[in-house]
């Protein structure tokens, strides 16, 4: 039985949270949310999805209880002070936060808490998500296996070293928005075509998902099934003429990489000297 506690509630928290609700493994009585002073918002969600929140530390964070840290890069260390000093080895912290390094957050809490680094997407919200995960050192192997059970109830996972976290986040967390403007693009050539919206909406979000299974499931590789459809002279050569003359392929390559880039500065802005808290590690240089 999985029992979590969200410090955070936008986007991702959400997505996570209507993931698990949707997949009815999850009951709302099991989610425990809070933020930092937005009660309107904590209002929306357990309205919504019939979860609880509160700004208690007793309880918000327990024994029996998995921490996910979902709040803004920028702000976790602020986000995570009340609740510090409830932290032991029983209680794992989950980031799926862009950018934030497992030492960041080792360094901020007590000696032998279990530190998890996740990279969903918001597709969780349909329980598609891709999940990648990464252990820091006191993560046993018990907790290995319940975080990657927890991300799979919301979509398939796969563990990757530390070192690939900041790649995961261009390739996952932001790209179901690159893929989504895609999607739009296509939608307004419909749009052009006298297509009314609901239909084509039906029409392109068909054709990817096919596209995508067809990917998934097979054994050729995209540049094959494209070639596959081309024919010399053709509609689809046609239409490829013009990708290749405005050099589309390598405007996404470059997108993807400039988030990569994104999420290696955000780490780096996170090395930062942690915030002061009441804990006092002994010998920790980290001045907390």
């Amino acid at each position: 039985m999985h029992n979590l506690s969200i410090i955070g509630a936008g986007s991702m928290a959400e997505s996570l949270i209507a993931g698990w609700m949707y997949s009815n493994k999850i009951l709302g009585e099991q989610i425990l949310v809070t933020n930092r002073g937005n009660d309107e918002r904590l209002s929306e969600l357990k309205n919504k999805y019939g979860i609880q929140s509160t700004r208690n530390a007793d309880f918000l964070v327990q024994d029996d209880r998995i921490i996910i840290l979902a709040c803004k890069p920028k702000d976790w260390e602020e986000a995570l002070l009340p609740y510090i000093n409830n932290l032991n080895a029983s209680t794992p912290v989950i980031s799926v936060m862009a950018g934030v390094t497992i030492h960041n957050i080792e360094s901020f809490i007590p000696a032998g808490v279990p530190v998890v680094r996740t990279m969903p997407n918001t597709s969780a919200t349909v329980c598609a998500s891709m999940t990648t995960l990464c252990f820091g050192n006191s993560v046993s192997n018990d907790i290995k296996h319940t975080i990657q059970s927890l991300f799979s109830i919301v979509g398939e996972t796969a563990i990757v070293i530390e070192d690939q976290m900041d790649a995961m986040t261009a390739l996952i967390g932001t790209g179901p928005a690159y893929i989504y403007y895609l999607m739009e693009s296509i939608e307004k050539a419909a749009g052009e075509m006298n297509i009314d919206y609901p239909l084509a909406k039906k029409l392109v979000a068909q054709t990817l998902y096919g596209a995508s299974k067809r990917v998934q499931e097979g054994h050729s590789t995209p540049n094959e099934l494209y070639k596959q459809i081309m024919s010399p002279g053709g509609t689809t050569e046609a239409g490829f003429n013009v990708l290749h003359s405005q050099d589309v392929q390598n405007s996404i390559i470059s997108c993807i990489l400039a988030a990569w880039q994104r999420s290696q500065q955000l780490g780096q802005s996170n090395t930062k000297q942690p915030l002061q808290s009441s804990y006092a590690r002994k010998g920790d240089s980290s001045g907390l």
